[in-house]
């Protein structure tokens, strides 16, 4: 069975970290098994989704990092996040292009400044 983790930054702003958790209740509306984790300064960390996911029977994770640039948290922390606990949970981990990359995210941007 497969599970979602959408790995937001975290804030100490409560209202950065709702907006993260808004994004996560839209999708889980046609998505199961999807969890949302802060790589920081919030939670759920990463390894309490992983937990979460790992103890709802879920055997396969896909983590999208919520990430605008591939800065060093996506290109050494999530990598290293992800082979740890796999390790430790024992459950199959995947790493995603951050959502920078994404065309649709391109053209979301196109869109918004194209509308009247």
């Amino acid at each position: 069975m497969q599970g979602y983790i959408l790995l937001s930054h975290g804030s100490k702003v409560k209202e950065s970290n709702d907006a993260s958790s808004k994004v996560l209740e839209e999708l889980s509306k046609s998505l199961q098994n999807a969890q949302l984790a802060f790589l920081e300064l919030a939670q759920p960390d990463f390894e309490s989704a992983v937990k979460n996911l790992k103890e709802d029977g879920v055997t396969f994770i896909k983590v999208l990092p919520l990430f605008l640039a591939p800065g060093k948290h996506v290109r050494e922390d999530v990598p290293h996040l992800c082979e740890t606990f796999s390790k430790k949970y024992d459950i199959k981990i995947t790493v995603l292009e951050h959502i920078g990359t994404n065309s649709g995210y391109v053209e979301l941007i196109k869109n918004i400044l194209l509308q009247k």
